[in-house]
């Protein structure tokens, strides 16, 4: 059950990944009038989706250990880690780009953060509330 639960979580992650680069794509030429970078936010997007693929491994791994404080501590890391590589990302684009950055890119890379973050949390808490065999 749990199995068949995570296909449905990775799918939900395909599905806002398609979505947010596919709209990026269609609106690319109004985003970049409206001074938001199209290819960064896909680039933000696509980063974020990879660490989200990553941190619903480890809360899988932490879900078959016997310690309930594994599984806050992998929500935790997990967010850290979100956290520290989008600012990584952000500050090699910032020297990387120069002048020619855009922060409105960077702003609404900072909102699929807290998306993703919101996806992840709350998947989390999906596993574990099916693991533990309550609705």
């Amino acid at each position: 059950m749990i199995k068949k639960f995570q296909q449905k979580l990775v799918l939900r992650l395909v599905f806002v990944f398609i979505v947010i680069n596919g709209g990026a794509m269609a609106a690319g030429s109004w985003l970049d009038a409206k001074h938001i970078d199209h290819v960064v936010l896909m680039g933000a997007n696509s980063l974020l989706f990879l660490v989200g693929l990553i941190s619903l491994m480890m809360h899988t791994k932490a879900l078959g250990n016997k310690n309930p404080n594994v599984f806050v501590r992998s929500i935790m890391a997990a967010t850290f880690v979100k956290l520290m590589v989008i600012l990584a990302a952000v500050m090699i684009y910032v020297v990387a780009a120069g002048n020619g950055r855009s922060i409105g890119a960077v702003m609404a890379g900072l909102g699929l953060y807290i998306l993703y973050t919101i996806l992840e949390v709350r998947a989390a808490l999906q596993m574990n509330r099916i693991k533990d065999g309550s609705n």
